[in-house]
This record gives C-alpha cells, sequence and structure tokens, in this order.
C-alpha cells in the first residue's frame, strides 16, 4: 500500500515571501468546484500530451498532438521563457500552468483531450495543474503523474485518507506505474481506459513521452532549433 499527504506546515516553509497562501487556496477550491466528471465523446483521435523541462529559471514547454489513427505526433507546439514560482507540492499550477498554456496556444488544430504531466484532482485540494489547465481552457484533461502526490493507493485505486473517495488509478505504463486522475470534463473509467491503451512503450504514455522528449530537447537547443 502506498500512502502520501502534504504537510501545510512544509508548504508555507517552501512558498516565496509575500505569496498569499489563503488566497491561493480560495481560488483553488473554487476552480475545483468547476471540475466537470463527464463520459468522453468517442471516438477519440487527436490526444495533446504537455510537460515542461528546466534549465536554471527557464522553462521549455512542449504540447505534442499524437493521432491514434496515424499512430505518430502530428503537431508540436513550444513556448520557453523564465518562470519565477519555485516548485512548491500542491502549488505546481502556479509554477507551470503558464507555460502549458502558451505553448498549447501553438497548436493549430485542437485536440479532443490533453494529458497533463501531473496531477488532477488526486491533490488536496482537488486541483492538481491538470484540473486546473481544464477548467481554465475548458477542455476534457487528465492528470497522469510518476509519483504519489497525495492519497492512498488500494488494488489500483487511489483513496482520499481523510474520506476513503476515489479520486485517481494506478496504470501499469511499462515496467513503471503512473497515477491518473480526472483533470475536467473526463470520467475516471475513460480516464485509465484511455491511458492504459496509450502506454505503447515505457514509463509514460505517447503524448506525454513525445511532449517529454522535445521539451529536454527544447532544453538544450531552444523552441525553434527543437522544432526545425
Amino acid at each position: 500500500m502506498v500512502k502520501r499527504t502534504i504537510s501545510e506546515n512544509y508548504v508555507k516553509s517552501r512558498i516565496p515571501r509575500g505569496f498569499n497562501l489563503e488566497a491561493a487556496r480560495m481560488v483553488q477550491r473554487r476552480l475545483a468546484s468547476m471540475v466537470v466528471t463527464t463520459p468522453l465523446k468517442q471516438p477519440i483521435d487527436l490526444i495533446t500530451g504537455i510537460d515542461v523541462a528546466y534549465k536554471g529559471n527557464y522553462a521549455y514547454s512542449v504540447a505534442a498532438t499524437y493521432s491514434i489513427r496515424l499512430s505518430h505526433v502530428i503537431e508540436y507546439g513550444c513556448y520557453e521563457g523564465e518562470v519565477t514560482f519555485p516548485y512548491v507540492p500542491t502549488l505546481l499550477s502556479f509554477r507551470e500552468l503558464s507555460p502549458m498554456i502558451k505553448a498549447f496556444m501553438r497548436l493549430s488544430r485542437r485536440p479532443q483531450v490533453v494529458l497533463i504531466d501531473g496531477h488532477g484532482i488526486a491533490h488536496p485540494y482537488r486541483l492538481g495543474i491538470a484540473a486546473h489547465f481544464g477548467v481554465v481552457m475548458g477542455l476534457p484533461t487528465i492528470g497522469v503523474a510518476k509519483s504519489l502526490l497525495y492519497g492512498e493507493v488500494r488494488e489500483s485505486l487511489i483513496l482520499d485518507p481523510s474520506n476513503g473517495e476515489v479520486i485517481g488509478g494506478v496504470v501499469k505504463c511499462g515496467s513503471h506505474e503512473v497515477y491518473v486522475s480526472v483533470g475536467n470534463m473526463v470520467t475516471l473509467n475513460d480516464a485509465l481506459t484511455l491511458i492504459s491503451g496509450l502506454c505503447l512503450r515505457d514509463r509514460m504514455p505517447e503524448p506525454i513521452l513525445h511532449a517529454h522528449t522535445m521539451a529536454n530537447k527544447a532544453k538544450r537547443s531552444g523552441c525553434f532549433n527543437a522544432l526545425a
């Protein structure tokens, strides 16, 4: 059994001076109340994965749109720019949401689903970055993370330790496990089924794997050269 919780005192010790944590939590609670759980419209073809790589204070965010029908990426969007907010557990969207949206907005085609390298509602405030992105953009989103942020894993389900509510699930991706949760406008069953079908290689589902690879390429040579 895997169990993970985050201490609010630990979060407070890591936030920048002057950042209003209480106001941030109010925003998270309000946006979390706007998350919609609904079945995906079938059939699904275009799925965008988004990931971010860092070099110092610079973020390199890539959105990779993968076609299930064609079995390859049909388009990339890339953004690079400075970030000032540090990595703080439970506040990842305050660091990565802006570069992710800017990379996504550079795509020419609208996908049916967006996969975010991060959590959805498997979050102590029910608003991981996948949920935040989905509510702000009004899109179906799924959180796919390499490690557990919050919850207790029992029989491949992620439960909220405070009340036993199912807030996600675990999918085998190659020789690794990924932690999957609803972001917005998708059911958990649809999310788990979709991610299982996209785990064609190792570690992460194909759209995020391609975004991850290209983000690290952009980190080395810049967006322009990475996409050339």
